[in-house]
């Protein structure tokens, strides 16, 4: 493998063969499903196998058929935040067919399987309004999304941050994670939540687990 492409996510593909004929448009969600199978690329990768990095050069967007990736941003001090996190069925970097350089990191963090779809095919597929429209109600969702992230972010004491993260749902895998997407160290999170569960608003059954009160 070129070494210009280190630690990039090319473990795996089918460059060069029309990817119609493998069924991957059946793999692919409303509107994406619509786009020819010559501008699909299937990838495969493991736990810490970077798809892209802040600053490259675009060339698709990306649909999770298998595992799943975290769009990440390295702050001041070197901390890694999640800024989104793609699971099967789901797609990532949307915004990167408008853009040329990828604006995050998109790190696989549980191997599985994508398939990048050419970003001229993207835009060529405006020109039908069903694939617009389908596109444009996903794209309002994500958008709602991250404004209830930045709301979260935004609050300033750690508690309160941590408390909202757990009423949006936010700790699906591990505080190490669930800290990154509360831009929050994890010494800081893991305070937040012995304070919560000692204030009685947070249940904390075992390690690692922490519910709301009923």
């Amino acid at each position: 493998m070129d070494g210009s492409f280190a630690g990039l996510l090319f473990m795996f593909s089918l460059a060069g063969v029309d990817a119609s004929q493998y069924g991957y448009n059946r793999m692919l969600p409303d509107p994406y499903d619509r786009i020819p199978g010559s501008a699909l690329r299937p990838l495969s990768g493991a736990v810490g196998d970077v798809v892209f990095r802040q600053g490259g050069p675009t060339h698709g967007l990306y649909v999770v058929t298998r595992g799943r990736v975290h769009l990440e941003r390295v702050g001041p001090d070197g901390e890694r935040f999640i800024i989104h996190r793609a699971q099967a069925g789901t797609s990532f970097a949307e915004a990167s067919v408008f853009s040329e350089v990828y604006h995050c990191d998109a790190v696989i963090v549980e191997a599985g399987a994508l398939i990048r779809i050419d970003k001229a095919s993207v835009l060529a597929a405006f020109a039908d309004p069903a694939f617009a429209r389908a596109y444009g109600r996903q794209a309002a969702q994500q958008i709602q999304a991250q404004r209830q992230m930045l709301e979260i972010v935004g609050i300033r004491r750690a508690e309160d941050r941590v408390m909202a993260g757990l009423i949006a749902g936010l700790l699906e895998g591990s505080i190490v994670e669930f800290a990154a997407r509360l831009q929050l160290s994890h010494e800081a999170t893991y305070r937040a939540l012995r304070k919560l569960v000692q204030d009685g608003r947070v249940m904390n059954p075992s390690r690692g687990i922490y519910h709301l009160h009923p």
